[in-house]
């Protein structure tokens, strides 16, 4: 008996489910069943029905990079994002309303639609007013939405300056939900749509590449972690400036001071004003450098080529009085001195140089 209701339901419900079957959205569902979850509720406060949390295709297309503040660990960039989630509960008949897509501009695009949901999404790094250019909302007939628009902020972010002034640096442009976590809302780069502008210029850097990546991060708003997409604008910075105005008058500073293993029979006083005069040329330069770069707890690449050069010229200055002192009782033993220095210094400095390029910068 039980067995025969049970088929008279079915088979009376069927005409129904089949008829709601040819009314799909974009998440594969009955349209009416959605209709139902929402009629007692605020579409813009609630997410779209179904099983896990919401997917968020997030594009981003970099167009220009400007005021990188290497001391400020701040930079600002003008991108464009675009963002696709399905909302069933937004879709309609293409062919009674004539169209297959809703399109809205500007301010307009948040604002005159009708209970419709938005993942809120926000720069999780941002220092600074998020500046809206131009903004197009389109929602397609089976209730896939799309949020586009052009923008610009000013970001924080994190430099890697061991390798100074040969550093590759890597500025995250982070984007993240602010009201709903994982379990809500879930981003995930469009495949297609990570770019940059073939015309991007940065002065004293080069642009490499665009890279996404995603990420969970903790917040003190929730307790449950929010999904982030991050947006790495990988560069490297172009030394020709430092090794010009830096390094090379560094270089015959250092060379400079060797003079001395020339100078014989010379008072001390005279070596002496030699090496103290290239001493202080060297860290008249340290400040020149330090000025422009934050005060890190580590030593740069080009910190440890000064070491290197203090070093030698403080060596150099403690050979003048070695020489000196014995020239007095051992001409010829200070002028082997000054013999041997003479290669000694140079090949030391090559020597120190060439470590401190191949390993001095590694963390």
């Amino acid at each position: 008996m039980r067995i025969f209701v049970l088929s008279i339901i079915l088979v009376c419900g069927f005409p129904q489910i089949a008829a709601a079957a040819d009314d799909i959205t974009c998440s594969g569902k009955p349209r009416s069943e959605y209709a139902m979850s929402g009629s007692n509720s605020d579409n813009s406060l609630d997410p779209p029905p179904g099983s896990g949390a919401t997917q968020i295709d997030v594009g981003f297309h970099l167009i220009s990079l400007s005021d990188i503040d290497v001391i400020g660990s701040r930079f600002r960039f003008e991108g464009y994002a675009e963002f696709e989630w399905c909302d069933p509960r937004q879709a309609f008949d293409a062919s009674t309303e004539g169209r297959s897509k809703r399109a809205l501009f500007g301010d307009k695009a948040l604002t005159n639609i009708d209970d419709l949901w938005i993942p809120d999404l926000k720069l999780a790094n941002s220092v600074g007013a998020v500046t809206n250019t131009a903004r197009r909302m389109e929602v397609s007939a089976d209730g896939t939405v799309l949020l586009s628009g052009f923008f610009n902020s000013v970001v924080a972010t994190r430099f890697d300056l061991r390798r100074f002034p040969f550093d590759r640096q890597s500025f995250a442009i982070a984007m993240e939900s602010f009201t709903f976590n994982r379990d809500v809302v879930r981003l995930r780069p469009m495949a297609d749509m990570v770019g940059y502008d073939e015309n991007l210029y940065l002065p004293e850097w080069q642009f490499k590449s665009l890279t996404a990546s995603t990420e969970e991060a903790g917040q003190v708003r929730d307790r449950v972690p929010f999904s982030r997409v991050i947006f790495n604008a990988n560069v490297e910075r172009e030394a020709g400036y430092y090794l010009v105005k830096l390094s090379v008058p560094l270089t015959l500073i250092v060379m400079l001071s060797w003079s001395v293993f020339w100078m014989g029979k010379e008072s001390l006083g005279g070596r002496m004003r030699i090496s103290s005069t290239a001493f202080l040329t060297i860290v008249a330069y340290q400040f020149a450098i330090s000025g422009s770069l934050p005060k890190v707890a580590y030593l740069t690449l080009m910190d440890k080529v000064m070491i290197a050069a203090f070093i030698l010229i403080a060596l150099s200055a403690l050979e003048n009085m070695v020489a000196v002192t014995m020239s007095e009782r051992n001409p010829g033993g200070a002028a082997k001195i000054d013999r041997r220095s003479r290669w000694v210094f140079p090949i030391a400095y090559v020597a120190i140089i060439a470590i401190v390029a191949l390993v001095g910068g590694q963390a």
